[in-house]
């Protein structure tokens, strides 16, 4: 992980790798979860404060959870990244996918995650596998419930 901000460039309303017309902006600072521990996964998370504003043309935020927001078994989340894929190739065009929450107890089942998911941590995918957000990295990316808005 670099936790140098100068390493880091947000790219911004893009949809394929190598096209040139989005937003490249720098980032001044990287705020991680006071309880991140590089040794483990909880709290595996950061915000990323750009050096300057960022402009939404033909974009927009994403909506994130409320603190305490339940997220319920079977509620459908899209998932979108450039994370690897059959060929453990790094993809040049984004992925996305639509993909139901599962439980913690589902998700640590000894043929899945085999106890490795805690209740910090939000798992989403097809128990006969194909398409998640973690498995070998097939997409590494935001997670959006359809009940936000």
């Amino acid at each position: 992980m670099h936790s140098d901000p100068s390493m880091w460039t947000v790219h911004v309303g893009l949809t394929q790798q190598l096209v040139h017309g989005a937003q490249s902006l720098a980032v001044e600072q990287i705020i991680y979860h006071a309880r991140y521990r590089p040794k483990g996964l909880d709290y595996d998370v950061a915000l990323m404060k750009l050096a300057v504003s960022l402009v939404f043309n033909g974009t927009g935020p994403i909506c994130l959870p409320n603190h305490g927001e339940d997220f319920v078994e079977g509620t459908m989340c899209w998932i979108s990244g450039w994370g690897a894929t059959e060929a453990d190739e790094t993809s040049l065009v984004l992925h996305s996918a639509t993909v139901p929450l599962l439980s913690t107890k589902t998700c640590n089942q000894p043929e899945v995650y085999r106890g490795l998911i805690s209740s910090w941590m939000i798992c989403a995918g097809y128990l006969e596998g194909g398409v998640d957000s973690c498995q070998d990295s097939l997409l590494l990316g935001p997670v959006k419930s359809s009940l936000q808005s």
